[in-house]
């Protein structure tokens, strides 16, 4: 196990948002590979010193990164990076998005690769009750047209629905990888192109009926022909409509 309490260079940081800006900078680390997992932090006080706060703001952002699991605390130990999680894996994807625009778009393909799969699959192993649980949330989808997050909700439940459905628990968590991510472009799509949400119920219920109908091709087809017409729609927009506000979810 690597000790980087000398090694560790953290810039001090203006005092606003403190704690948030605290937690992006040892996310930045990780993803940078500057920090392994099983490498130790400093020590709180050498922390706060480096970085000129107090120490309860270092507490307060270990304590979000330790929720995340990104950290974990080691009683009498030390602060040690963990192996990453499921959550780290969404918040990861939401951090790369947030500063590569070219990114939402590799997310379509992305998506095509995990969603497509999943509709088929759903159309094929469906039971019942996941076939019902899709009717519900086709149904909210309906309902929440015209509001931005209650439709942007809808849409993520609708989706997640059709991964349960599957019945493929990787492909369920590489979906829940992507969630968060999704949720961005769901909203940039609803609240800058005119025409986004029309489409895409389109091929929501071309989606559901091909489950009700057990037919993977045609949930196969509709799910990339609703991707594809996602992603003509960002074309569309202007550069600056696209711009990423990642949730904490």
């Amino acid at each position: 196990m690597t000790n980087t309490s000398n090694a560790i260079k953290l810039e001090a940081i203006p005092h606003r948002r403190l704690a948030e800006q605290i937690v992006d900078n040892i996310e930045r680390m990780i993803l940078n590979e500057e920090l392994h997992i099983g490498d130790a932090l400093p020590p709180e006080r050498e922390l706060a010193a480096q970085l000129q706060v107090s120490r309860n703001i270092v507490r307060e952002a270990i304590g979000m990164l330790v929720q995340k699991g990104l950290l974990e605390v080691r009683q009498g130990s030390g602060t040690y990076v963990a192996r990453p999680s499921i959550e780290f894996l969404r918040d990861s994807l939401d951090f790369f998005i947030r500063f590569n625009k070219s990114a939402l778009f590799d997310l379509i393909e992305a998506r095509r690769s995990i969603e497509v799969e999943i509709a088929a699959l759903a159309a094929q192993r469906s039971t019942p009750d996941g076939r019902q649980l899709i009717a519900d949330r086709l149904d909210e989808l309906e309902k929440s047209v015209g509001s931005l997050e209650p439709y942007v909700d809808a849409d993520l439940r609708f989706h997640a629905a059709l991964a349960a459905a599957a019945n493929n628990e990787i492909l369920k968590l590489l979906h829940d990888s992507i969630r968060a991510s999704m949720r961005e472009n769901i909203r940039i799509l609803v609240k800058h192109h005119d025409t986004a949400v029309d489409e895409a119920m389109v091929f929501h219920r071309r989606i559901a009926q091909a489950v009700a109908q057990h037919d993977p091709a045609a949930a196969r087809s509709a799910m990339w022909e609703h991707l594809e017409s996602v992603r003509r729609d960002l074309l569309e927009l202007e550069p600056q409509a696209i711009k990423y506000t990642p949730d904490r979810e």
